[in-house]
């Protein structure tokens, strides 16, 4: 009895064969793909072996060649055939008779002869031209002392664009480009190769008939053909893939050129340190490449960052979210080899180098923007101390004169205590008492405004906190009446609810301060109607934003809860192009000797900067309405 082994790439094969084949006495044996080898295949000692090479993928040809080489009994490739568009299996009783065939010698129609010694013979003719004609890669037959071409399948024709008869009995000779390496010596030599050391894969560069030059991977196996060895080469057109290597090649080598010449300091790095870096990083760190290769970043910082933060663990952080591309542009304190310290914006992005995730991290050094930001915000605070001063400077003769009447309280109330105390013909126990507790109220009163007075003119250094509207309102209520002229009546509409805000409590309390004042000036110094003083109504309320202010101001968020402090008087009002003009720094309708025209330009930026927004209405002669809207919390 036969035995038979089958290889494939599923079991489905012996399923379809198994009861046909055991009928007529043969016995079938698996070896899974995995398990297929020289030793696997002569322990079975069977006498064909059936090789599923359905799918004509590259791994299933170059096992089907090594197990060519590997037997000693003839190799069928079982194959598809395409039925209906679909692709099947050969029937079973066709199977059977191919393998009765090449064991049995019995008469075979597709056969040219008698088939009863292919036992020698490691391919069914049949099947071989089958899958030798079918499979897409070009395929070569060469004589393996002269390299002469002794067959080729379709695919080599096709692809050369030689006919068969102009292939056959040339050497590989006939497609070598001139002048390249590419020859007949070169060539010998990789049959040699494959000849005594087994299959051999190279790259060969190589002529279509039409003088199209192609680059092609071979793969030479040597095998055995009706007791004669020959050299079979397996060839892949790789001309695309060349070419993709190529612009590749030529793109990394912009890619460098770039790298190099870019400005800002460019670093490839990972978990361990720097990669690779380009010549502005060398410039900006004073350090050769050769020493910044194999550094950790935070090597290139001083151990602290300003807020405290530890630079090894914050830039170890700032890396795994890069690896996992959440980065954002951010800013980090680095240090040069002479120890200076300066400021930098550093980026991380993403990129794959050779199949690795890697970080580019892009450094600019921004010490210079850093040091203007904080000139800026020192001269900001300059001009805010400066206005501070001129808004008390404006409230000086109403503070004065209130402050007066304090100290002429304090000094009546103590006089007449010393005369109580003097005269003896009467109890003045009573009285006396009444004198003092009137002068510890005056001076309680007079402590109060120097200490709100000191409270606006010291200096702030934008200290955000949750600030509670209301006590602002009542600070600012108390310098306002102690200063203002009495022909300014100012009414108070205060929201019972309190309402919070995130924001500089100095900077609100001066912002307040400055619109009260304009609105004083409105109905006094500004008036040249006849009439004497007038009314401001200061308001606080917590709201949405209208749909209508939404549209005015973009910045305004209509789902948000604003907190809204409203300065409302019946003064000169202004004209629209005023309006549009009146948060200029320096721009003012007043006399030149009342101000500076700062106010308003404060006022502005506090505000905003504290994520509001103001809105102005005014009608001339008939007042104006500035609205503080501040988010509440």
């Amino acid at each position: 009895m036969s035995s038979l082994i089958v290889l494939l790439l599923n079991r489905a094969l012996r399923d379809q064969i198994s009861e046909v084949f055991t009928q007529k006495g043969f016995q079938l044996s698996l070896v899974e793909r995995d398990e297929c080898s020289k030793e696997s295949i002569n322990k079975s000692t069977p006498d064909i072996v059936l090789f599923d090479v359905g799918m004509h993928s590259d791994d299933d040809f170059l096992l089907y060649l090594d197990i060519v080489r590997w037997s000693e009994v003839p190799v069928l490739p079982v194959i598809y055939r395409k039925e209906n568009s679909h692709c099947t299996m050969l029937k079973a009783h066709e199977l059977l008779k191919d393998v009765e065939a090449i064991l049995l010698g019995t008469d075979y129609s597709d056969q040219k002869e008698n088939l009863a010694t292919v036992r020698e013979y490691p391919f069914a003719l049949t099947h071989y031209h089958d899958i030798y004609e079918t499979i897409p890669y070009a395929i070569f037959m060469h004589d393996l002392h002269t390299g002469a071409v002794l067959d080729v399948n379709k695919a080599a024709t096709e692809l050369f664009g030689y006919s068969r008869d102009e292939l056959m009995h040339e050497n590989p000779a006939i497609a070598f480009p001139q002048n390249s390496e590419s020859t007949l010596s070169n060539a010998m030599k990789h049959i040699d190769v494959a000849a005594s050391q087994g299959a051999h894969t190279f790259e060969w560069c190589a002529y279509k008939k039409s003088g199209q030059v192609m680059w092609l991977k071979i793969h030479l196996t040597l095998v055995s053909i009706s007791g004669s060895k020959q050299i079979m080469a397996v060839v892949h057109d790789i001309t695309r893939e060349r070419q993709l290597q190529k612009a590749l090649e030529a793109s990394e080598k912009r890619f460098k050129s770039v790298f190099e010449e870019f400005s800002d300091g460019l670093m490839i790095i990972d978990e361990e340190g720097i990669i690779d870096c380009n010549t502005a990083v060398e410039l900006m760190f004073g350090y050769s490449k050769d020493e910044l290769i194999g550094l950790h970043p935070a090597q290139l910082s001083p151990q602290k960052q300003p807020d405290g933060s530890d630079s090894r663990m914050l830039s170890n952080a700032k890396i795994q979210e890069a690896l996992q591309n959440k980065t954002a542009p951010f800013r980090w304190l680095h240090r040069r080899k002479n120890g200076q310290d300066f400021w930098t914006e550093v980026t991380l992005v993403l990129i794959t180098l050779d199949g690795v995730n890697v970080i580019l991290s892009i450094v600019k050094d921004i010490s210079d923007i850093v040091q203007y930001e904080y000139d800026r915000e020192q001269l900001q605070q300059h001009i805010y101390q400066l206005q501070k001063m001129e808004a008390i400077g404006t409230l000086t003769n109403g503070i004065a004169h209130d402050f007066n009447n304090m100290l002429t309280s304090i000094i009546g109330n103590l006089n007449l205590a010393s005369i109580y105390m003097e005269k003896k013909d009467f109890d003045y126990t009573k009285e006396l008492n009444h004198t003092i507790e009137s002068a510890i109220i005056s001076a309680s009163q007079a402590a109060d405004l120097v200490k709100k007075l000191l409270t606006v003119s010291r200096k702030t250094k934008g200290n955000v906190e949750k600030v509670l509207i209301q006590e602002v309102i009542n600070d600012v209520k108390t310098i306002c009446t102690s200063s203002f002229p009495k022909i300014v009546n100012v009414f108070y509409n205060i929201d019972k609810e309190p309402v919070y805000v995130n924001i500089d409590r100095v900077l609100l309390t001066q912002a307040l301060i400055n619109c009260c004042i304009n609105a004083s000036h409105a109905v006094t110094l500004m008036r040249s109607d006849g009439r004497e003083g007038g009314t401001i109504t200061v308001e606080c309320t917590k709201s949405t934003c209208p749909e209508h202010m939404c549209a005015v101001h973009p910045e305004a968020n209509s789902d948000a809860v604003y907190a809204v402090l409203s300065v409302r008087d019946d003064g000169v009002g202004m004209d629209e192009e005023t309006r549009q003009r009146i948060f200029e720094p320096f721009f003012s309708t007043k006399d030149k000797t009342i101000g500076t025209g700062l106010g308003l330009s404060i006022v502005y930026s506090t505000i905003t900067n504290a994520g509001g927004f103001i809105h102005v209405d005014s009608v001339p002669n008939k007042g104006t309405t500035i609205s503080l809207y501040l988010p509440a919390v």
